[in-house]
C-alpha cells in the first residue's frame, strides 16, 4: 500500500522528517505575516443602497411618488431577497438584499437600470445615488473640539481626514460637520414690487454666476487657456451680481433687494463636547486590512498632528476597536499558553520526558502549518479562528498520543525503538485517519450555516480543517522519526514514574476492570441509566431550567441615551436636553463612588440625530427634535459597575425636560449578528392601526422584567398643512404642481447654484426671510401664475391640517412597523419573552383587535434561520460520520453503536451550562458538533482494539474487557489533554471571554463524560448487540427443520 510505504520511508529516513518539519515552519511563519488581526471574521454584504433626496417633500409624498414606482421596477430583478425602504421628510433610503452568493456587480448594474426606467420621478427630486454596500469595521472614533469657529474646526477635521486616507485608512465617516449654505432672502413685498418670483431670481443668479472656458489663445511663443471666472463663492461676491437693469442703464444688484448671508443648513447634526462644538470622525477598515496596524497608523499620525496643533484643540480617541482586538487576542494567548502548559504536564506524566517533548513540539509545528493554509484562503486571526486553534491543541495531541502511546507499549514489550515507532505509525494510521475524517465530518457542515451567523462561525471549521490536516502530516511523517530516537535514548525511568506506572496498572487491572465487569454483567441497567440521564437533561431544556441565548456577546464600553421631543419642537430644547444628559451622567459617576474621569472616559452630545442602536440600518436621521448623548465608560474588566447599573444611576440623576416624548437608554454588544433581541414586525393595516398596535405591544414589553429600550419605528411627525387647489385657483391658471413649487421655494428655498469651495459644496438658495414662513406667513403668501396673475394663497387653495409620520418603513412593498427591545441576559432571554407573548395571548389580541399581521424579525429571525441551517448541518454531519465509520468497519450496524455516544455529549454540556450559570447558545451547538467528533474518535480506537482481539479468537466479553483495558490510558489522555487545553478559558474572569466560554463549557463537560461513555457505555452496547445477535441466530435455528433424517435416507 502506497500510504504504508510512505510512512515507512519517513520513519526510517534520517532527515526527511526534519526537512518536512522545516518546510512546515517556514511556510507557517510566512503565512503568519500575512494573517490580519481583527475582532471578528470578515463577512460579505449582498446589499445595494439607494439614497434619495427630495427637498421639502413629506414622508408620505416620498413614499407614494418615489418609493412605490421603484418597488414595481425591482420586482423584475433576479436573486432579490428583500427590499427595505424607509421614507423620511425630504429624503428616503432603499436597501436591496440579494441572495447569498449573488453576483453583485451584475446586481448593481441591474438596479441602476431599474431606477433609470422610472419615468415618473418628481421634477424637483435629485438624482438617486445607487451604491454597493461594502462591509467595514470600526477602527476607532476621533473627536476634535475646542474654542474655535465652525470653519476652523472643519479645516482641522479635513486636514486629519485627508492625511489618514493618504496613510491607508479605508474610509472615514464624519458627523457634526454641518453643511453651509448661502442664503438669499428676498422680502415678499420686494418681489411684488419688482414683479419677480423666487424662481426667477434663482435663474438669474445661475446665469450670472458661471465659470466658463473661453478657448485657447495661441501665439508664436506660447499657448494660453482662456477662462471666464464669474462664479460667486461668498456672500459679498453674490451681492455684486446684477438682477435687473432699466432702459436708462441703472443696474439693480442682488445686495440691493436681498439679505445675503452664509449659515448652516437647517436640521444639520451638531455635536458638543462640554461647552465646545465638536466634529466626529468614524475611522473604518475594509476587508483585508489589519485592525491593529491601522490603529497604530492612526495613533502615530495623531501624535504628529497634536505636536503642531493649538494646545486648546482637543483631539480625543474613543471606542477604539483595536484595543478590544488586543484584549481578546491577549486573553486567548494567555489562556492558550496556560492550557498548553497543562497539556505538557499531562503528557509528561503519562508518556515521559522525551516522547512528551516531541508530542508537544507537534503543537506549534501544526499551528504554523495551519496558519499557512489560513493565509492562503484569506482567513484572519480573530476571536473565532484563535479559539479554533486552542481547540486544535487537543486534536493535535490526541493524534500524537495514540501513536506515541502505542509505540511506547510496543517498546516496553521488547520491540526495538525504531521498529516500535514504525509499527505504531502503520497500525494507528487507519483508525487515526478515520477519527480525523469523522472530526472533519462533524465540523465542516457548519459551513452550511449562512447569513450573518454563518459569516461569523465559518472560520471555526475552516481553521480546524487546516489544523487536522497539519496534525496528520506531523503525526505520521514527522513524529515517528523523533519517537525512534526518543525511545532508543530513553534512560532509566525515575522512581516516581515507576510508582505512577505501577499504580495506574493496578487501577486498570483492579478497580477499572471490576467496574467494567459489573457494568457488562448489568449491561441493560447501565445503558438504561445513561438513557435516563439523557432524558433528564432534555427535560431541563424543555421545562426552561436552561434557557437559550442565541448569540451572547460581552457588553461594550459605550452607553447611549436617545431622546425625542414632540416633532416641531425648537432646536434649543434639544440643546438643553443634551446638556442635561451630560450633567446627569457626571452626577451618576459621583453617586457610584468614582472621581471625575475614573468611570466616564469620554462623553459627547449630538443634536438633531439619534443613535440607531443595535440591529437597525445605519440611517442618520436628522431632525431638530432629536438628540443623543454617548458615553464611553472605563474598560469593562477594570470596573465593577456594569452598564445596566450605570444606566440605572444615570436615570436617577436626570431631570427630564418638559415635552420629551421618549428617553431611551441602551448599550451595544460588541459582536454578533444585526438585529435587536426582540423585534416584532406589524404589517397589513393602516398606519394609524399599526401605530396603535405598536403602542399596545410596546406597553406590554415595557412591563416585562429584563426588557429595556422598547421603541417603535413609526414616530409621529410635524403638523402637516395640506394644500388643495380651489376651482377659483384653477380658473386663475394655477396648477397643483405650480402652487407646490412656489410654496416649497418660500419655505425651503429655490436652488440657484451649487458652489464647490474647499472640501464641501455650498448650496445657494433663494427664499423668503425666516420670519415669513409660518402659519400667518403661509396665509399671507402671494402666488403668481404662469399667465402673470397674482393672488394670495388663501384665494388659490384650501388649507387643512393633519399629523403625519416622520418615518415610514416598507418591506417588499408592504408598510411595516417594528417594535424593538433589548434583553438583559441576566434576567431573561428573547426566547422566553417571545414565548410569553404567545402564551399570554398578546399576539392574538394584536391580530384580532388591530387587524395586523405579526412576524418576528431581528435576532429572532436570524435565530430561526441559523437553527434551520444548523439542523441541516447536523444531519449532514451525522450522515458523513456514518459513511466514514461504515467504510472503516466494513459493517452497517457497527457505526450505529459508535454513534450512539453522540447524544450523551449533550448531557455534559447541559450540566456544565447549569453549573456555570450560562444559557445554551449558538456557540454551544457548534461545540456540540465538535464534541460529537471527539467522542466518536475515542470510540473508533476502542472498537478497533476490540475487533483486533476478536480477530485473534477471543470471546466477545473477553475482547470487550481487554480492548477497554488496552485503550484506557489513551482515552484518558486524549480527554484530559483536550479538557486542560481549554479549561483556562472556562475560569477566565474577563468580559472578553464571555463570547467563547459556551464553547469551552460544552467541550470540557462533554469530554468529562467521554471516558465512562467510551470505556463503559460502548462496551455495554456492544455486549447487548452480541446478545441480540445470539438471540437472532437461535431464533433462525428454531425456525429451520431438522436436516439429520434427510441425510440418513440419502
Amino acid at each position: 500500500m502506497a500510504a504504508n510505504r510512505m510512512l515507512v520511508f519517513f520513519a526510517r529516513h534520517k532527515v526527511a522528517g526534519n526537512l518536512l518539519m522545516a518546510l512546515m515552519i517556514l511556510f507557517g511563519l510566512l503565512g503568519l505575516t500575512q494573517l490580519n488581526r481583527q475582532l471578528m471574521p470578515d463577512f460579505t454584504l449582498e446589499q445595494i443602497q439607494i439614497d434619495i433626496t427630495w427637498p421639502g417633500a413629506s414622508t408620505q409624498d416620498i413614499e407614494s411618488n418615489v418609493i412605490e414606482p421603484m418597488e414595481r421596477e425591482f420586482m423584475l430583478l433576479d436573486n432579490l431577497d428583500r427590499v427595505y425602504a424607509t421614507s423620511f421628510e425630504g429624503r428616503a433610503v432603499v436597501q436591496l438584499d440579494f441572495d447569498y452568493g449573488s453576483n453583485m456587480a451584475k446586481a448593481l448594474t441591474d438596479v441602476q437600470s431599474s431606477v433609470a426606467r422610472v419615468a415618473t420621478f418628481p421634477q424637483e427630486m435629485e438624482r438617486p445615488i445607487v451604491r454597493l454596500l461594502t462591509p467595514t469595521e470600526v477602527i476607532c472614533n476621533i473627536e476634535i473640539s475646542g474654542p474655535f469657529t465652525e470653519s476652523a474646526l472643519k479645516a482641522y477635521a479635513w486636514e486629519i481626514r485627508n492625511a489618514l486616507l493618504q496613510r491607508g485608512v479605508s474610509s472615514i465617516r464624519m458627523s457634526g460637520l454641518r453643511k453651509s449654505e448661502l442664503r438669499v432672502e428676498v422680502p415678499a413685498e420686494t418681489l411684488r414690487r419688482l414683479d419677480l418670483t423666487l424662481d426667477e431670481i434663482a435663474q438669474r443668479i445661475a446665469r450670472s454666476s458661471l465659470d466658463l472656458p473661453g478657448g485657447t489663445l495661441d501665439t508664436d511663443r506660447i499657448s494660453r487657456q482662456i477662462r471666464s471666472e464669474r462664479r460667486a463663492r461668498t456672500a459679498g461676491e453674490l451681492g455684486e451680481l446684477e438682477v435687473l437693469s432699466n432702459e436708462s442703464g441703472e443696474r439693480l444688484q442682488l445686495k440691493d433687494i436681498a439679505r445675503i448671508h452664509e449659515t448652516a443648513a437647517d436640521g444639520e447634526v451638531e455635536r458638543r463636547v462640554g461647552e465646545h462644538a465638536s466634529i466626529n470622525m468614524n475611522v473604518r477598515r475594509s476587508r483585508g486590512v489589519d485592525s491593529m496596524l491601522a490603529q497604530q497608523g492612526v495613533e502615530s499620525y495623531l501624535d504628529e498632528f497634536r505636536a503642531t496643533a493649538p494646545a486648546s484643540l482637543k483631539v480625543e480617541l474613543f471606542d477604539v476597536f483595536a484595543d478590544q482586538v488586543t484584549q481578546r487576542v491577549n486573553m486567548l494567548l494567555v489562556n492558550g499558553a496556560g492550557g498548553l502548559l497543562l497539556v505538557l504536564a499531562v503528557l509528561y506524566v503519562f508518556l515521559g520526558g522525551r516522547p512528551a517533548f516531541w508530542v508537544a513540539i507537534g503543537i506549534p509545528i501544526s499551528f504554523l502549518a495551519a496558519m499557512a493554509g489560513m493565509a492562503a484562503i484569506g482567513l484572519s486571526l480573530n476571536m473565532i479562528s484563535m479559539f479554533a486553534l486552542i481547540m486544535g491543541i487537543g486534536i493535535i495531541v490526541d493524534d500524537a498520543i495514540v501513536v506515541s502511546e502505542h509505540a511506547g507499549t510496543l517498546y516496553n514489550s521488547g520491540v526495538p525503538g525504531g521498529k516500535a515507532a514504525e509499527r505504531a505509525a502503520r497500525v494507528m494510521f487507519p483508525p487515526v485517519l478515520a477519527a480525523s475524517l469523522t472530526t472533519l465530518a462533524a465540523f465542516l457542515p457548519i459551513l452550511l450555516v449562512q447569513e450573518e451567523v454563518g459569516s461569523v462561525v465559518k472560520e471555526l471549521p475552516l481553521t480546524l480543517g487546516f489544523v487536522i490536516a497539519a496534525s496528520l502530516v506531523e503525526c505520521f511523517l514527522v513524529l515517528p522519526m523523533h519517537l525512534r530516537t526518543a525511545l532508543t535514548k530513553q534512560g532509566k525511568p525515575a522512581p516516581w514514574r515507576i510508582r505512577f506506572d505501577e499504580g495506574f496498572a493496578r487501577f486498570r487491572q483492579g478497580a477499572f476492570t471490576r467496574m467494567l465487569q459489573t457494568a457488562l454483567r448489568q449491561r441493560y441497567a447501565s445503558v438504561t441509566t445513561a438513557v435516563c440521564l439523557f432524558l433528564l437533561s432534555i427535560t431541563m431544556m424543555a421545562t426552561g431550567r436552561l434557557g437559550f441565548d442565541f448569540f451572547p456577546a460581552p457588553e461594550s464600553d459605550l452607553v447611549f441615551a436617545n431622546f425625542s421631543f414632540t416633532p416641531g419642537a425648537p432646536r434649543r430644547e434639544s440643546e438643553i436636553m443634551v446638556a442635561e444628559l451630560g450633567r446627569s451622567s457626571r452626577a451618576a459617576e459621583r453617586s457610584l463612588g468614582y472621581a471625575p474621569g475614573e468611570l466616564i472616559y469620554f462623553g459627547v452630545g449630538s443634536v438633531a440625530t439619534r443613535d440607531p442602536g443595535v440591529g437597525n440600518a445605519p440611517l442618520e436621521v436628522s431632525a431638530d427634535h432629536l438628540g443623543v448623548y454617548t458615553i464611553e465608560l472605563a474598560p469593562g474588566d477594570t470596573r465593577e459597575v456594569r452598564n445596566e447599573a450605570f444606566i440605572e444611576a444615570w436615570k436617577r440623576e436626570i431631570t427630564r425636560s418638559p415635552g420629551v416624548e421618549k428617553l431611551i437608554f441602551f448599550s451595544r454588544q460588541v459582536a454578533g449578528p444585526p438585529g435587536n433581541d426582540v423585534e416584532l414586525s406589524l404589517s397589513g393595516a393602516s398606519l394609524e392601526d399599526m401605530k396603535a398596535a405598536a403602542v399596545y405591544a410596546a406597553g406590554w414589553l415595557s412591563a416585562v422584567p429584563g426588557v429595556d429600550s422598547v421603541d417603535d419605528d413609526l414616530p409621529r411627525g410635524k403638523q402637516e398643512v395640506l394644500l388643495e387647489i380651489t376651482p377659483a385657483g384653477e380658473a386663475m391658471g394655477f396648477s397643483a404642481a405650480e402652487v407646490a413649487r412656489q410654496v416649497r421655494n418660500a419655505y425651503e428655498g429655490a436652488l440657484a447654484d451649487r458652489v464647490p469651495r474647499d472640501e464641501e459644496e455650498l448650496r445657494v438658495l433663494v427664499k423668503l426671510p425666516e420670519a415669513g414662513p409660518g402659519e400667518a406667513g403661509l396665509r399671507s403668501l402671494y402666488l403668481r401664475s404662469r399667465s402673470g396673475v397674482e393672488a394670495p394663497l388663501t384665494e388659490v387653495v384650501d388649507l387643512r391640517q393633519r399629523v403625519g409620520f416622520s418615518q415610514i418603513r416598507r418591506t417588499d412593498g408592504v408598510r411595516q412597523v417594528t417594535v424593538s427591545a433589548d434583553i438583559n441576559p441576566t434576567m431573561t432571554t428573547s426566547g422566553q419573552v417571545i414565548r410569553a407573548m404567545q402564551e399570554q395571548g398578546v399576539m392574538r389580541t394584536i391580530r384580532e383587535q388591530y387587524g395586523v399581521a405579526i412576524n418576528f424579525l431581528g435576532r429572532a429571525e436570524q435565530q430561526q434561520m441559523a437553527l434551520e441551517d444548523f439542523q441541516m448541518a447536523a444531519m449532514v454531519a451525522l450522515g458523513s460520520i456514518y459513511i466514514v465509520l461504515a467504510w472503516v468497519f466494513a459493517r452497517y450496524a457497527m457505526p450505529l453503536v459508535v454513534m450512539s455516544v453522540i447524544p450523551f455529549g449533550l448531557v455534559g454540556a447541559i450540566l456544565g451550562h447549569l453549573a456555570f450559570g450560562f444559557n445554551l447558545s449558538m456557540f454551544s451547538l457548534v461545540a456540540l458538533l465538535g464534541l460529537a467528533g471527539v467522542l466518536v474518535n475515542d470510540s473508533i480506537i476502542l472498537v478497533s482494539a476490540v475487533q483486533r482481539h476478536r480477530d485473534e479468537g477471543e470471546p466477545l466479553m473477553d475482547a470487550l474487557l481487554h480492548g477497554a483495558q488496552e485503550r484506557l490510558r489513551p482515552v484518558l489522555m486524549t480527554s484530559m489533554t483536550t479538557i486542560v487545553g481549554v479549561t483556562p478559558i472556562l475560569f477566565e474572569g474577563s468580559l472578553q471571554a464571555q463570547l467563547v466560554q459556551p464553547l469551552a463549557i460544552t467541550l470540557v463537560f462533554g469530554l468529562a463524560l467521554a471516558p465512562p461513555l467510551v470505556l463503559v457505555y460502548v462496551p455495554c452496547v456492544m455486549a447487548i448487540g452480541g446478545d441480540l445477535s445470539r438471540w437472532s441466530r437461535v431464533r433462525r435455528a428454531r425456525r429451520q427443520p431438522d436436516a439429520r433424517p434427510a441425510s440418513l435416507t440419502g
